[in-house]
């Protein structure tokens, strides 16, 4: 026996969605991986504040956009490159200690599918001056 799914009964949905080629996030600074390997509590507690500020930043930046017109971003499928830039002065001692946690959370918002090979092509990491990464990290997902 199988289970079918109910028949879509609101206004026609469109053939297709325009495909997003760049989108631009900006994060607060993230938990050491380090950090995170610890696995006690007050480190979990800390990574789920920042997973809660990380989500209330996002819809921030979601609601301006959609004042502009634009949707929320969603690479699907997509092969994507992200480029990591972090505030150089975050206390981060390695630029790769914020990589996990950046990539785990764009795919929790289901901007990405998933952060394997499949679809994450490149990831760079590099170091900006702090009015270039506000916020502590901005993230760029570029389709290749």
């Amino acid at each position: 026996m199988t289970v079918q799914s109910p028949t879509w009964k609101g206004p026609p949905l469109p053939d297709h969605q325009p495909l997003l080629d760049r989108t631009m996030l900006d994060l607060p600074p993230p938990i050491s991986v380090n950090r995170l390997r610890r696995l006690n509590k007050a480190e979990l507690f800390a990574h789920g504040r920042w997973i809660d500020r990380c989500d209330r930043t996002v819809t921030a930046q979601w609601a301006a956009a959609k004042l502009r017109g634009v949707s929320r971003p969603n690479f699907g499928d997509a092969k994507v490159e992200i480029t990591v830039q972090l505030n150089e002065r975050m206390k981060l001692r390695d630029a790769d200690n914020a990589g996990k946690a950046v990539l785990d959370y764009l795919k929790r918002i289901e901007i990405i599918r998933d952060d394997s090979k499949q679809y994450v092509r490149r990831i760079i990491f590099e170091w900006v001056a702090a009015k270039d990464a506000p916020e502590g990290v901005r993230l760029t997902v570029v389709r290749l």
